[in-house]
């Protein structure tokens, strides 16, 4: 059975990072860590400075510096005060 993606889109104040179909990423919230996966129930996150890893068809890292997730109908968008891929 082949896994579920979920369309993600990465921005930050400079303008976008990266947009794509994932089947996992881990952002750095406030309080812990946290995996959105296909399916996830809505959630808005704050996050904490950290690295944020995306599982799609090419891996990917963010090093960010805190902002917010929003999980809504198999979307997820990451609003980053400032971030770049490593």
């Amino acid at each position: 059975m082949a896994a579920k993606s979920f369309e993600v889109t990465v921005v930050s104040k400079e303008g976008p990072l990266w947009k794509g179909q994932a089947f996992q990423v881990e952002v750095p919230a406030i309080g812990g860590g946290m995996t959105f996966l296909a399916g996830h129930a809505s959630a808005l996150v704050i996050l904490s400075k950290g690295e944020m890893k995306v599982k799609a068809e090419k891996d990917l890292a963010f090093s960010i510096e805190g902002g917010f997730a929003s999980f809504d109908r198999n979307r997820l968008v990451v609003a980053v005060d400032s971030g770049r891929e490593d």
